[in-house]
């Protein structure tokens, strides 16, 4: 029995900040946990395919500046050090600056759900995995999680405690599996890559950001 896991980056970066106090994890580490955990509620040995990581590289204007440079690099970097995690595929979407009705901007990733959704659909019609584990927890994967379920694949839904997902991905996935802080320490950081650093960046103004449910 094999597995892949489907990460979205940005819901994930989103959940250590906001409930874990910007825990830096062990993303190798993490996903056998997760494997771990999947084998323990299925009740026999489920082995990783492969862990799939969708995210964006940050926005910048075609003329930024030193400091935007840099956030785009440092975002960059990180992604590259991911793909030499054993058996790490990174995917990347786009990013788009979007002005307002209220002259307020915003910052949507394209083409993200895209990516992930496909992928979902292109294991299970291959019969590549047996389970599917979603940190991903936006509605608009409900199509795809139903088709795949259609295909006898058992797809679990891994979340956060206050951030949580959509009522209808909880109430369509099989099993569902909480990111608690336990689960976050086994998953600690103790090696050479270095996760995204928030806190160097500077803090956009309250009208201005990145809003994870606001994804296009």
């Amino acid at each position: 029995m094999k597995a892949a896991i489907l990460i979205d980056g940005a819901y994930l970066e989103m959940l250590m900040i906001k409930e874990h106090n910007r825990a830096q994890v062990d993303y190798h580490k993490l996903a056998m946990g997760l494997i771990k955990r999947v084998s323990a509620i299925a009740g026999h040995r489920v082995d990783l395919l492969r862990t799939y990581y969708y995210h964006a590289l940050p926005w910048a204007p075609p003329e930024p500046t030193e400091e935007e440079i840099e956030r785009v690099n440092k975002k960059r970097g990180f992604f590259h050090r991911l793909e030499y995690l054993p058996r790490f595929t990174v995917k990347l979407g786009s990013t788009q600056r979007v002005l307002n009705d209220d002259s307020s901007t915003t910052f949507q990733q394209k083409g993200v759900d895209v990516l992930l959704a496909t992928d979902m659909i292109f294991l299970a019609t291959r019969n590549l995995v047996d389970h599917i584990v979603m940190l991903a927890p936006d509605a608009d994967y409900v199509p795809a999680v139903r088709m795949v379920k259609d295909l006898g694949i058992t797809v679990y839904l891994v979340h956060g405690g206050n951030l949580a997902a959509s009522s209808e991905m909880r109430k369509e996935v099989d099993e569902r599996i909480e990111l608690d802080s336990e689960f976050i320490y086994q998953a600690r950081r103790t090696g050479n890559v270095r996760q995204p650093d928030h806190s160097n960046q500077p803090k956009p103004p309250d009208n201005e950001g990145f809003d994870y449910y606001n994804r296009g």
